[in-house]
C-alpha cells in the first residue's frame, strides 16, 4: 500500500468513526433517562417524590414538568407550583415553576401544561427528595402533572457530522488517486521473463547460475593411443 493510500484510508476511517462511534458514545454518556414520576393529581394534590438516586454525573439535570389542565376563567394567570430539592447533604435547589399553556387539546378548555428547568450544581451522591407544593395561585385547574428527569444533558457538537462526511469523501478521493504501486522494469532487460539469473562476475559472458541450465562439458580430446604396455 502506497503512502498516499494510507493517508486516504486514515481519513476514511476517521470520518466513519465520526458518523458511527461518536453518536454511540454520546448516547451512552449523555441525555440519560432517569425516570418519570406523577407529582400531582386533582384528587390527591401535590406529592413528594423521595428516594431518587442521583450522582454528580447526572449534572446538568433537566427537570421536565408536563400535564394537563383547564383554562383559567376570565383570563386569569396560569397556576404555578414550588419545588424544593433536598440531597444527602441538605438543600440543593428551591424554585417556583410557572406553568406554560400548550393549546393542543381537542376541547378549547382543555390545555397542555409544561415547563422545564435545569439544575447545574449541588447534586451529591445518594438519595434525593423532590418536594412539590402549590404556589401562590390555586392549583384546582390542574388535572395532573408528571416530572421527567434527564441526566447529563448536552447536545452533540453540530460540526462533527459535516466534518465526518468531508473526511469520508476526501479519503475515498485520495485512495482513488493513489492507485497501486507500480513495479519498475529491470534496467537493460529484454522484457522476457526466462527465470534465469545471470552472473555479473563474468563481463561479457552470460553464465546461468542454475546447474540445470549449464550445458554438459565435453570430455577433453586425447591424441594417440591409449595406455600401451
Amino acid at each position: 500500500m502506497t503512502f498516499l493510500r494510507r493517508i486516504g484510508l486514515t481519513a476514511f476511517l476517521a470520518g466513519l468513526a465520526g458518523l458511527i462511534l461518536y453518536p454511540v458514545w454520546f448516547g451512552t454518556y449523555h441525555n440519560l433517562d432517569l425516570g418519570t414520576y406523577r407529582i400531582h393529581e386533582a384528587r390527591d394534590g401535590f406529592r413528594t417524590i423521595a428516594d431518587v438516586s442521583l450522582s454528580p454525573a447526572a449534572m446538568p439535570l433537566r427537570v421536565d414538568i408536563a400535564g394537563r389542565g383547564r383554562v383559567p376563567p376570565g383570563g386569569a394567570e396560569m397556576p404555578n407550583l414550588t419545588l424544593v430539592l433536598n440531597g444527602p447533604q441538605g438543600s440543593v435547589a428551591a424554585t417556583v415553576i410557572e406553568l406554560d399553556p400548550r393549546s393542543d387539546g381537542e376541547i378549547a378548555a382543555d390545555i397542555g401544561l409544561e415547563q422545564q428547568l435545569t439544575i447545574d450544581s449541588g447534586i451529591g451522591n445518594g438519595l434525593h427528595t423532590f418536594v412539590f407544593a402549590e404556589g401562590d395561585r390555586p392549583a384546582d385547574l390542574i388535572a395532573f402533572l408528571d416530572m421527567t428527569l434527564t441526566g447529563a444533558v448536552a447536545a452533540p457538537d453540530p460540526r462533527v457530522r459535516p466534518v465526518s462526511y468531508g473526511l469520508l469523501g476526501a479519503g475515498i478521493a485520495i485512495m482513488a488517486i493513489g492507485g497501486r504501486r507500480r513495479r519498475k522494469p529491470a534496467k537493460g532487460g529484454s522484457g522476457k521473463d526466462d527465470g534465469a539469473r545471470v552472473s555479473t562476475s563474468n563481463i561479457g559472458r552470460r553464465v546461468p547460475l542454475d546447474n540445470e541450465e549449464r550445458a554438459p562439458e565435453k570430455p577433453a580430446r586425447q591424441w594417440g593411443r591409449g595406455d600401451d604396455s
